[in-house]
């Protein structure tokens, strides 16, 4: 049995918020995308969803479950799963700026890299564990490391001038070696960029498959990114938060009427009313001023 020690911080100081049985979850995989992720679970009926109370980080026990590389191969064939253009890419780009190289871990078909390359003229590299996304990435005729980012870390420190994750630190089961080893292959004064799914967002009130084990071990906020100098060289440089993206609308909209729903007020599920309210805040580019489902971060190496 794995201790419940915080996977970000090690501190011991953690308590139980929920647990989740995995039958449903298996289930619902299944019917959502023809995946069958009982392997997954390696046989374990009940997981665990605890908070540490030193840095605020909600983890999934055990930690185990994080996913294989099978998993994300079978999400791979999905067009939606490996995004070509992410709106933490236009906000990195304007981080990477000035650097001589640089390198994105988790890099999924390449996508990001090409366009650094493309638009910012910098020496790019990706880093990937799914070995199909890799080939194709290669046939693209870019740099890719078929490799963790700690074992990169051991043969490559102090490489980089930049180092870009996005949607990738919530996968792993262990984000404090995640981390060490960006730090690691970091110049003194680079800079490190995450993007990440932000837990305090509309997110808080949705039911989310893949915010779950065997996909995501983590969830992340404001707090918990400010909290990361305290454990790492890092000091922050800016936070930045997505603006509602236009096809996040139905599940904002969702998810705020499913809290109502739950809250005192009982409010019960109206959709024609709920579709009318998504319809109108596209329209009328409300949803530029609504808070999106991306948080992001960016630090210099110390």
């Amino acid at each position: 049995m794995e201790t419940f020690n915080c996977p970000l911080c090690n501190s011991f100081d953690c308590e139980f918020v929920k647990a989740i049985e995995t039958e449903p979850l298996i289930q619902r995989w299944i019917a959502a995308f023809g995946i069958d992720v009982r392997n997954e679970f390696h046989g374990v009926r009940s997981l665990e969803l605890r908070k540490c109370n030193r840095c605020g980080l909600q983890f999934f026990w055990p930690g185990f479950l994080a996913g294989s590389a099978r998993l994300y191969e079978e999400l791979e064939k999905f067009d939606w799963y490996y995004l070509p253009k992410k709106w933490e890419h236009d906000v990195a780009l304007q981080d990477i700026g000035g650097a001589a190289n640089g390198i994105e871990i988790g890099s999924g078909f390449g996508d990001f890299v090409a366009r650094v390359l493309q638009e910012k003229h910098v020496s790019f590299e990706g880093c990937e564990q799914n070995a199909s996304a890799v080939e194709i990435t290669r046939r693209k005729g870019l740099v890719v490391h078929l490799e963790s980012i700690e074992n990169l870390a051991k043969v490559r420190p102090g490489v980089y001038d930049s180092v870009c994750s996005f949607q990738v630190l919530e996968h792993v089961r262990s984000p404090d070696s995640f981390l060490k080893a960006s730090c690691t292959i970091l110049r003194p004064g680079g800079k490190l960029m995450l993007g990440l799914p932000n837990a305090s967002s509309f997110l808080r009130h949705q039911f989310n498959l893949l915010d779950l084990p065997p996909h995501h071990m983590t969830r992340w906020t404001e707090d918990v990114l400010f909290r990361l100098q305290e454990f790492f060289p890092l000091k922050l440089v800016r936070v930045a938060l997505e603006p509602l993206a236009n096809y996040h609308v139905h599940d904002y909209v969702e998810a705020y009427w499913r809290a109502l729903s739950t809250s005192w007020l009982r409010i019960p599920s109206i959709p024609a009313i709920e579709s009318r309210i998504a319809r109108a805040i596209q329209v009328s580019g409300l949803r530029r001023f609504l808070r999106g489902q991306t948080i992001y971060a960016c630090y210099t190496r110390i």
